[in-house]
């Protein structure tokens, strides 16, 4: 599962907002974050609370912040990208004296549980989108063996973008939708149609639209079919983007349900773009169903060409005329890195985060 949680951090830099009195923009160290503070509050070195986006902050905290009513959702408790006088604003900083009455257990700890103790000591908690209201099956705990499928954001792991930089990558479109996989299960013998959390267990007398979408574009034959008789007796996933209307925002006016596939996992092994790439083709006789492939092993450095990942995710969607959500950048070789586990990694445009309210 993707990192999340309040984090000490240090201010990396402060810079002027033009037309902006009482504001400035800042930076963290170690990360592309770059928020709105107070001008004068922190400089360069302070260490700071960094509270990330989709944080939702109990009422309490909002009251030291001054904050109440003034963020983003249903309650104007949630943390969202925004432009204050034309500068995107990716989070909140505040003071340590916010945990003046936390009491830290005694002894050396990670960043990560040192964040996640004071997440729960501040009450902060992650925003989940709403999930599609489910009355035509029964969501149950994923099928053995399979995980949530999350990934990390290139703004928070500076350091695991620089490592991709050198290699021969595959950069996708990230599509704005609701994670969709379909699974086949050797240890039963059985096919499974999933939401991220949850798997969709069919009721008599109904079809729920995922279980619709995975028979109608054939993507359970292919699970069944293709990838079966290729890797016999090996649990199977394929991974997908489900998307239309009703789903976050459709921002690709769809009127009708689709899915884009991005990831096949093959019992604990992840296909390489390529092969991946070639069974898609081979079974579907094209590519239409893949999200869109910007670029496909070429080295990330070169197809940078100079520009910031956060530039780099800036573009119109190939499905729409529309600000596409982001990027996502898979090595052509599958690899492993220490602080995140599966090297691959993620850019969301901020452009796109401050137009809607995912």
């Amino acid at each position: 599962m993707a990192f999340f949680g309040v984090t000490k951090e240090t201010i990396a830099s402060t810079f002027p907002i033009e037309n902006a009195d009482a504001i400035e923009g800042a930076t963290l160290e170690g990360s592309t974050f770059e928020f709105v503070i107070k001008k004068g509050q922190f400089k360069k070195g302070d260490t700071v609370l960094y509270f990330p986006i989709d944080s939702v902050i109990p009422e309490w905290v909002l009251e030291k912040f001054g904050l109440v009513g003034k963020l983003s959702g249903k309650n104007k408790n949630r943390v969202k990208t925004v432009r204050l006088r034309g500068q995107i604003s990716q989070g909140i900083v505040a003071e340590l004296d916010l945990l003046e009455d936390m009491q830290m257990p005694e002894g050396e700890r990670d960043k990560e549980t040192e964040s996640q103790l004071m997440t729960e000591f501040l009450g902060v908690e992650k925003y989940e989108p709403p999930a599609i209201p489910c009355t035509t099956a029964n969501l149950v705990g994923l099928p053995i063996g399979l995980s949530v499928y999350d990934i990390e954001g290139a703004d928070r792991y500076v350091e695991v973008a620089d490592v991709l930089m050198p290699q021969p990558v595959e950069i996708t479109e990230k599509l704005e939708g609701q994670n969709f996989s379909v699974t086949y299960s050797a240890l039963d013998d059985k096919i499974y149609v999933n939401q991220r959390k949850f798997s969709i267990q069919p009721i008599e007398g109904s079809v729920h639209d995922f279980w619709k979408v995975a028979e109608n574009k054939g993507i359970i034959q292919f699970v069944e079919i293709t990838l079966k008789e290729t890797y016999p007796g090996k649990n199977i996933t394929v991974y997908g983007e489900f998307i239309g209307p009703r789903v976050q925002s459709n921002i690709y006016k769809l009127t009708d349900f689709d899915v884009r596939l991005y990831d096949i996992k093959i019992n604990e092994e992840w296909l390489t773009p390529d092969i991946r790439q070639s069974a898609i083709k081979t079974h579907f006789g094209n590519l239409d169903i893949h999200v869109p492939i910007l670029a496909t092993n070429v080295i990330l450095e070169q197809w940078l060409n100079g520009r910031s990942f956060v530039e780099a995710s800036h573009g119109i969607s190939e499905l729409h005329k529309t600000t596409r959500e982001g990027i996502v950048i898979k090595p052509m070789t599958e690899s492993r890195h220490q602080n995140i586990g599966r090297l691959l990694i993620k850019q969301r445009d901020p452009v796109y985060l401050s137009k809607t309210n995912n």
